[in-house]
């Protein structure tokens, strides 16, 4: 009798999971409040496997993002999914990451953004029109989030911007190497950039709870500033007594 009951309740277990990850994903997403700020269409699929046409989070657009379920996470109870998005002959973001989640946490691992310098230019308040040239590319390979506070635990990755250079003011200007540390503090997503650079440019960026971003830093020329960046450094306002221009947004 013990031995029936036991089946019966693997077969019912297994046809619920089964009802489970065929439901069509648009169903499921219309019963989450997503964030103003996102933005999704065009979902197709079911749990198992999804595809989605379009996400817009704020200005920048990522395309042809496809979620994979992962089987065998189903039995820790602890659904991961494989995530890979973009394509090189289409405009936003191109990547990949593996995200986990647990009913109090998300964890992203091996996470890799490559994106146009200029898409990110665009979604910052910089005190002169410029473009950016080059590409940023972003990994993470590892990061936890606390889902009932919306807080940064832990995080470890690096981002570099390469081939780096902006046309302003009619100039196109070469800015060498930018690289910086993905971290957490007190509860924020940290980016902070290596002083390391052409500009002498120290800043840090920080996304908080709800999404806000913010940032701050300096600038500072020194012998290696671009001669033709010059003409640009009264729109950054007056420099103080240590010769840097803050910066903030």
């Amino acid at each position: 009798m013990k031995k029936k009951f036991a089946i019966a309740a693997i077969f019912l277990l297994s046809y619920l999971v089964f009802l489970i990850v065929t439901l069509p994903s648009a169903v499921v997403l219309k019963q989450i409040t997503l964030p103003k700020q996102i933005a999704l269409s065009g979902v197709q699929g079911t749990l198992w496997q999804t595809r989605i046409s379009q996400l817009v989070v704020g200005e920048l657009l990522v395309e042809q993002i496809d979620v994979q379920l992962s089987f065998w996470s189903l039995f820790t109870l602890i659904p991961k999914l494989n995530i890979t998005f973009g394509d090189p002959l289409l405009s936003g973001a191109e990547g990949q990451l593996v995200l986990s989640i647990s009913s109090e946490e998300a964890v992203v691992t091996d996470l890799a953004i490559f994106v146009r310098a200029n898409e990110v230019a665009q979604q910052l308040t910089l005190p002169l029109p410029l473009s950016a040239q080059g590409e940023v590319a972003l990994e993470i390979s590892e990061a936890s989030f606390n889902l009932q506070n919306n807080q940064c635990l832990t995080a470890k990755g690096e981002v570099n911007w390469s081939k780096a250079g902006v046309v302003a003011l009619e100039q196109n200007i070469k800015l060498g190497r930018f690289s910086a540390v993905i971290s957490c503090e007190d509860g924020a997503l940290a980016l902070l950039v290596s002083p390391k650079n052409d500009l002498g440019l120290t800043f840090s960026a920080y996304v908080r709870q709800g999404g806000k971003i913010s940032g701050t830093g300096y600038l500072q020329p020194g012998a290696k500033f671009p001669k033709a960046l010059n003409d640009a450094l009264p729109f950054l306002g007056r420099k103080d007594n240590q010769g840097r221009y803050r910066l903030s947004f």
